[in-house]
């Protein structure tokens, strides 16, 4: 499945002219999705390029869990970050995934939609310092919807990153991802795979199809 330019970011790993294409339908506070997304980062991923360079490209896909309110609002902070630069869209999952607790429905019951976002731009500024571009007040421009006072003034279009959130629920939908994580190789895909697996049994599997 090919990935539009705007989304370079959500190819953590490889080349589009890679030999093998492997791709996940994660949603940021889903548990199951933060457990697969730490063992393919942190050793899926160096094993692969190392070990096979070029062969494998990994595309990460926001699969939205609305069930979960924060679940749109961690993926629209996530779009704003790439929008800003790209190259910092895996690293900032990373840290969405790792910090994933802190947006789950017991916590930010109470919260505004302004105030998570807050809370999210402070995540990324305190997690991206290497990347200048990006700013708290740069995420909270892009996530930034405007209150209006009456009925009449509403217009229900949402913010910068909106369209973007849209390109990924309709992807989800009209290839029938219904779960997170769900994974596919090469197109097709795989339920055999499991969020807990083993670096070895990745190691299997990746070595019987390339």
């Amino acid at each position: 499945m090919s990935l539009p330019p705007q989304f370079s970011g959500h190819r953590i790993s490889g080349k589009a002219d890679a030999h093998h294409t492997l791709e996940f339908y994660l949603d940021y506070v889903c548990p199951f999705s933060a457990k697969i997304w730490n063992q393919v980062y942190h050793n899926v991923l160096p094993w692969l390029e190392k070990e096979h360079p070029g062969q494998v490209q990994l595309i990460v896909r926001n699969q939205i869990q609305p069930w979960h309110p924060a679940s749109t609002l961690t993926a629209e902070a996530a779009l704003a970050v790439e929008k800003i630069d790209p190259l910092q869209f895996a690293e900032y999952s990373n840290a969405l995934f790792n910090n994933q607790k802190a947006y789950f429905d017991e916590i930010v019951v109470n919260e505004t939609r302004s105030e998570q976002y807050k809370t999210l731009a402070a995540l990324a500024i305190s997690t991206l310092q290497s990347s200048s571009s990006i700013t708290e007040e740069a995420l909270l421009q892009l996530l930034h919807i405007t209150p209006v006072q009456t009925l009449a003034q509403a217009t229900n279009t949402g913010n910068s990153v909106t369209n973007d959130l849209k390109y990924f629920i309709k992807l989800g939908r009209q290839n029938g991802i219904h779960v997170s994580p769900a994974v596919l190789w090469d197109g097709l895909v795989e339920n055999s795979i499991s969020s807990g697996w083993s670096l070895d049994q990745w190691k299997e599997f990746v070595m019987t199809r390339l």
